[in-house]
């Protein structure tokens, strides 16, 4: 794209971005003035949602969609932890204790697998065992949050039950 056609798209973007909106009706070229157009009524058919019932409906596509992505990274990151582990015991079994001239201290003396598999398996172990507490609380939180989206559309749409109000004494709905 070169200078002259860039220049010529941003004034023409800046023309359209301050030009007032336009329709249809604005073209009219006749001087009789408007009749109001006739008053219409909109209703609903009974069976069918609502717009705050739409809306509770997106929302709880998105929050069946985020516990989907929160039970997926649980799972991975449980299986990550898991190999962890037993790279980290592969990579142990592979060493051997050395005491050395202290008597309260050893040294793990290892070949070139256990020197490998234990730093290794051991880094798996701990960034896994983050991603699960991570992971975990994330999905119990985006299970109460489609919890109570379900609850919230099931009373919209059984609407009120009878109750009984303890300060007025009676049955109410």
């Amino acid at each position: 794209m070169n200078r002259e056609s860039f220049a010529a798209i941003l004034i023409l973007a800046v023309v359209l971005c301050t030009a007032g909106p336009v329709s249809a009706q604005q073209s009219q070229t006749t001087g009789a003035p408007e009749a109001s157009p006739p008053a219409s009524v909109v209703t609903t058919a009974p069976n069918q949602p609502s717009s705050g019932e739409g809306w509770m409906q997106y929302d709880l596509e998105e929050a069946r969609e985020r516990t989907r992505r929160t039970r997926i990274a649980l799972i991975s990151t449980s299986a990550a932890f898991a190999a962890g582990v037993i790279l980290a015991g592969v990579g142990a079994s592979q060493c051997t204790r050395v005491q050395v001239t202290t008597p309260y201290y050893d040294e793990l003396e290892c070949n070139t697998a256990g020197d490998v598999l234990l730093p290794l398996g051991g880094t798996f172990t701990f960034l896994g065992f983050v991603g699960v507490l991570t992971s975990g609380i994330m999905f119990g939180k985006a299970n109460r949050q489609k919890r109570e989206i379900e609850r919230d559309i099931r009373r919209s749409q059984y609407g009120r039950r009878l109750h009984w109000d303890t300060p007025s004494g009676g049955l109410v709905f």
